[in-house]
């Protein structure tokens, strides 16, 4: 059985305009180093013999479940899934199919009744199960993690670990087999207010399966991100930056950025391109079929080094901000400690007055007492109880604020009588009372 070139035959996004005059489902064979398409429309296989001119193959069939209300233009994410069978996505929708190419039969996988939510989506095979992270529509941009269930036949949600990029569009964004890893950083994003301009995420993360969480790396170099209308493409191993004036050759897994050195001009980026074992297609089908081909490991040789793809952060700032902050609370809460006593009380002329009374008496006030120092004599009982309780309770919340002594006016009852009581300042107050006053 054939492997799975899972990350090695890729569809690029940014190839919507390439199926305007006809609806097919388009891929590059490996195997016989051509392009192969299907023509929904007529029901057909077909392969290009030369640039732009297809011959029929053989008539396929469709089956039942069959869905024939398509997007008015298509493109595809195509996957060799070995024994002649391929799998398709429809870029924007969650629509997969699949095609047995020995039996020509194009069958519905899934069971999907929304679209126009994943346009530009990374999409990607890993052990044998199809996953899509992130895209665009409905005016907005995802950085939603699904993956096709086989036996649902419904995209299910994966429910990271922790928050990773803003954003995963038009960036730098691919699945390395080898690793296990996820890369994904650059995207575009906004909130989509009036008159904002698209940001770029300027951070490079990598999303781990084993451990379901999401790693940053780093911040991407300025000069990747500075570049006039970029179209990144992600070979397995390497993504590839095409410009009107630059090529670049990025290394997440090395982290290292090469700069071609192209005397002749920089490549343009094709509508439609596609990765086989480390060579880059490109076709347009607007100007006859032309079409490059070329190889990564050939630019390499002619590319310099320039620096690193992405520089990791660095975390010393903020240890030392955070000294800073410690520092500076210690040395506050060892002066209030120390200083602590020097802190006014603000009390008032009848709560000055009882507290000074009752430092001058170690023996205690009694009722009557404590009335005549504060004014209540010539008031009714009920009064009288109610002011002098108001009082004696502002005094100890505080005496409590500055000397973390709870009621330290104790009231008890009178031995000689019982309708009186007898009011005195805890013994542990007392000294640091007779300093204040």
């Amino acid at each position: 059985m054939r492997k799975v070139l899972a990350g090695f035959i890729l569809f690029v996004s940014f190839s919507f305009t390439s199926f305007a005059d006809g609806k097919y489902l388009t891929w590059f064979d490996g195997s016989v180093k051509l392009r192969k398409r299907i023509d929904l429309q007529h029901k057909r296989l077909e392969f290009e013999v030369k640039p732009g001119q297809w011959q029929l193959i053989r008539p396929i069939a469709l089956d039942s479940l069959f869905d024939e209300r398509l997007p008015p233009r298509i493109s595809s994410h195509a996957f060799y899934m070995g024994e002649s069978k391929w799998r398709f996505v429809l870029a924007g929708t969650g629509i997969v199919f699949d095609f047995d190419e020995s039996g020509g039969l194009l069958s519905k996988a899934d069971r999907t009744y929304y679209a126009g939510y994943n346009f530009g989506a990374s999409v990607f095979i890993r052990k044998d199960t199809l996953y899509s992270f992130g895209g665009s529509g409905f005016w907005n941009f995802s950085k939603a993690l699904t993956f096709f269930d086989q036996h649902s036949k419904e995209w299910e949600n994966i429910k990271a670990e922790n928050f990773g990029p803003k954003a995963i569009f038009n960036g730098f964004h691919g699945y390395d087999l080898k690793s296990d890893l996820f890369y994904s950083g650059g995207s575009e994003y906004h909130s989509f207010l009036n008159k904002q301009e698209t940001d770029l995420d300027e951070q490079f993360y990598v999303f781990d399966f084993k451990l379901n969480r999401w790693n940053l790396l780093g911040d991407i170099m300025p000069e990747l991100l500075k570049v006039k209308s970029p179209e990144i493409i992600w070979s397995g191993r390497y993504f590839v930056q095409f410009s009107e004036e630059e090529l670049f050759i990025i290394d997440p897994l090395n982290n290292q950025v090469f700069q071609y050195q192209n005397e002749i001009g920089s490549f343009r980026a094709a509508p439609l391109m596609y990765v086989q074992e480390g060579i880059i297609y490109g076709y347009w089908d607007e100007e006859g079929g032309k079409r490059f081909s070329f190889a990564i490991a050939d630019l390499l040789k002619q590319s310099t080094m320039i620096g690193p793809f992405y520089k990791a952060k660095s975390y010393l700032y903020y240890v030392l901000s955070g000294l800073a902050v410690l520092l500076i609370f210690g040395i506050l809460f060892t002066y209030y400690r120390k200083n602590k006593k020097k802190l006014p009380l603000h009390l008032d002329e009848p709560e000055f007055s009882l507290l000074n009374a009752l430092l001058a008496a170690p023996q205690g006030l009694t009722t009557i007492e404590v009335n005549d120092v504060l004014g209540l004599s010539n008031k009714n009982l009920d009064n009288q109880r109610r002011l002098r309780l108001n009082i004696i309770s502002n005094i100890n919340h505080k005496l409590y604020l500055k000397y973390r002594l709870e009621n330290a006016i104790v009231r008890t009852p009178s031995s000689v009588d019982k309708r009186q009581s007898l009011y005195t300042l805890k013994k542990e107050l007392l000294p640091s009372l007779k300093q204040e006053f």
